[in-house]
């Protein structure tokens, strides 16, 4: 049984990742030219930051 730590992690990293994927799929459709960089970059770091804690189970 998974303790309330892990789950709120995984729940978290759940949540950020659907969020990071609705920004995403927006940049792509063209919205907020203005800040479209920084904003992809964002999704960037935000990826990389999923990837880690899945890949090494790292506490949040």
């Amino acid at each position: 049984m998974q303790d309330l730590n892990t789950a709120n992690q995984e729940d978290l990293i759940f949540k950020l990742d659907r969020d990071r994927a609705w920004l995403l799929e927006n940049l792509d459709k063209g919205k907020w030219p203005d800040i479209r960089r920084d904003l992809a970059a964002l999704e960037r770091k935000i990826s990389k930051l999923i990837i880690s804690v899945q890949e090494n189970n790292v506490d949040i």
